[in-house]
């Protein structure tokens, strides 16, 4: 990767999916609901109401600027696109970690989708998902109850 001579090259510890992320506004903790690797849909195009993204950066300083894609792998469709405020980071030695929720996401057809994290319009991380199609069987309910 080449990077501006003065804005050092992040290294990010971890880069996840899930349905919600959450920070306590005292503690700034993160907690991270429903981490996936597979999401299931009855029909296509599915919505997904709200994706969450947790990614954590060590080794930078400065002022960065990030971008979040997300594409269906099985054409490079570009899905969505999301641009981050300017993150200003005063220490390389501080541990950042950001949380993201993404409302309303359309899913077009079943396959496998990507999230690709970008700093200053450089990939740095990336992370991927499926999206299945439920069974028929799945999307019933039974008859009666099971024992």
């Amino acid at each position: 990767m080449t990077f501006m001579p003065d804005i050092p090259a992040p290294s990010v510890q971890a880069f996840l999916v899930c349905d919600q992320v959450i920070e306590d506004s005292q503690t700034k903790k993160k907690s991270l609901i429903g981490i996936f690797t597979h999401l299931q849909a009855a029909s296509f195009p599915f919505q997904h109401n709200q994706m969450g993204l947790y990614f954590c950066l060590t080794d930078a300083e400065g002022t960065y600027h990030f971008d979040i894609d997300l594409a269906y792998i099985n054409t490079e469709q570009l899905v969505c696109r999301a641009t981050l405020p300017n993150i200003v980071i005063a220490d390389r030695l501080q541990i950042s970690d950001f949380g993201i929720n993404i409302p309303s996401l359309m899913f077009p057809a079943p396959g496998r989708y990507e999230f690709r994290l970008r700093m200053e319009g450089h990939l740095i991380a990336q992370k991927d998902f499926h999206v299945i199609l439920m069974s028929s069987r799945q999307t019933q309910e039974p008859s009666e109850p099971l024992s």
